[in-house]
This record gives C-alpha cells, sequence and structure tokens, in this order.
C-alpha cells in the first residue's frame, strides 16, 4: 500500500473540499458561483446583517494595533513585500489582535482560534483540515463554529469553493445560527456568511486591506481599508450564537 493510500485511510471524509470541483461545490452548497457574486452586497450591508455599528472604542483600538503590524511587516520587508506576500502572515496580523480583544472586552474566553482544525460534514462526505478557524467552547466537549478564513495567495476563487463547503459544514454542526467566512490572497479579501436557519449564503464586494504607501499614509488607511476589522469583529459577535445572546 502506497503513503497516498495510506494518508488517504486516515482521514474520516471521502472527499477534500480542496480537490471538489465547481460543479461539486455548487451541488453541496444548492447555488451557483455566478448567482453568488451576482448577488453579492456591499460590506457596509453585510455589518448591518450582523447587526453591527462602527465606532466602538475597542475596534479602534484594534485598528490601530492591525496598522502598526502590517506597518512592521511592509518596512521589514520592502515594497517587494505586497508582491510576494505570505497570505497566512496577513490573516495573523488582522485576526489575532481583533480576537484578543473581543475576548478582552467580552469576557468570551471560550471563543479560540485553531490552525490545521479538522472540519467534517455530518454524512462524513466532505472535509478538510482547516488553516484557520474560529470557534465557542459552549459546553464541555461542544464548540460552536464562528468563522473560518480560507487563505490563498494567488486566486480569490480557488479559495471560494473550499470556504464555502467548509461554512456549510461548520453550520449544519452548530445546527443553525450564522457562520462566517472570509476569502483571501492576504492583499484582497471577501467576507461570506452562511444563514443555518435556510441554508444560504452572501458574498461581499472585494475588500482591499494594504496598499504600496501605507506607511506614509495612516489616515488613509483607517479610512478607506481598515474596514476588514470592522468584519472580523462583527463575525464574532454574530456568528455561532443567536443574535439574542450576541455581545461586544
Amino acid at each position: 500500500m502506497s503513503d497516498g493510500q495510506t494518508k488517504k485511510r486516515k482521514f474520516p471524509w471521502k472527499t477534500s473540499y480542496s480537490t471538489s470541483s465547481q460543479k461539486d461545490v455548487e451541488t453541496r452548497i444548492g447555488t451557483t458561483m455566478k448567482h453568488l457574486y451576482s448577488t453579492a452586497v456591499t460590506v457596509q450591508e453585510m455589518l448591518a446583517l450582523a447587526g453591527y455599528k462602527e465606532g466602538s472604542e475597542p475596534v479602534k483600538r484594534i485598528k490601530d494595533d492591525v496598522y502598526r503590524e502590517l506597518v512592521r511587516y511592509l518596512r521589514a520587508g520592502g515594497h517587494e513585500t505586497l508582491v510576494e506576500a505570505n497570505a497566512n502572515d496577513l490573516v495573523l496580523f488582522i485576526i489575532v489582535p481583533t480576537i484578543d480583544e473581543f475576548i478582552k472586552t467580552t469576557g468570551r474566553e471560550t471563543v479560540q482560534l485553531f490552525r490545521e482544525k479538522q472540519v467534517v460534514s455530518g454524512d462524513g462526505e466532505t472535509g478538510e483540515y482547516e488553516e484557520f478557524v474560529v470557534t465557542d467552547a459552549i459546553e464541555i466537549m461542544q464548540e460552536k463554529y464562528i468563522f473560518i478564513v480560507e487563505a490563498n495567495r494567488d486566486s480569490l476563487g480557488r479559495a471560494m469553493g473550499q470556504c464555502l463547503l467548509a461554512m456549510k459544514d461548520m453550520g449544519e454542526s452548530n445546527h443553525g445560527g450564522m457562520v462566517y467566512g472570509f476569502v483571501t490572497t492576504g492583499v484582497t479579501w471577501r467576507m461570506l456568511r452562511y444563514d443555518g436557519s435556510d441554508g444560504s449564503f452572501l458574498v461581499t464586494n472585494r475588500i482591499e486591506v494594504v496598499f504600496d504607501t501605507m506607511r506614509r499614509e495612516q489616515e488613509r488607511w483607517m479610512r478607506d481599508f481598515s474596514i476588514i476589522v470592522d468584519c472580523v469583529y462583527a463575525a464574532l459577535r454574530d456568528g455561532g450564537v443567536a443574535k439574542k445572546d450576541a455581545v461586544g
């Protein structure tokens, strides 16, 4: 038996998200990519649906932290950093300060970021080890999925199918509520939402988070690019829990 066959037998799913064709993804999620893109909403519309209002002090602090981390990264790597950026590095610079401040502000210490977390559908048909998954441990041995980040430096489209499949399986595991997702190249992002009550998906327009001269233009970054922090914070508030329980 080959090493590949041995490894394959260890997986508790039949098909990996990353090897699913677009047709397979669309069949599984019950809609087409064309429909998702044609019905995309603005970021502000997505935030409003999540019941989120911009401008809170905790989020302002997070934006300051995220800006400093991104600028350090660009200063150390120079202009080429944006071209050759490791998408996972940029993801961490954005989501870690946001999760940390959310936990400190809300007291929800059960919220946790996992790296390489296994996500599997209830029927065992699909699954994958996902790089960034945030959950809320609501009881001993029971958790709710909040959001997932799927990073692909080369293409948002390639990340989209894998993220959608994972969100569907996460939402069904939650037995209701919202699950959020983010697909990103590191530089460009989209925010996604899965509604467990009706099985519907929603996606935003593209969100740019860094630009070449941001080291000299903090005000511009705060005004036009920092909304990704609002998106992650909104997902933390609204994902995995009933709206009546949302806090922060």
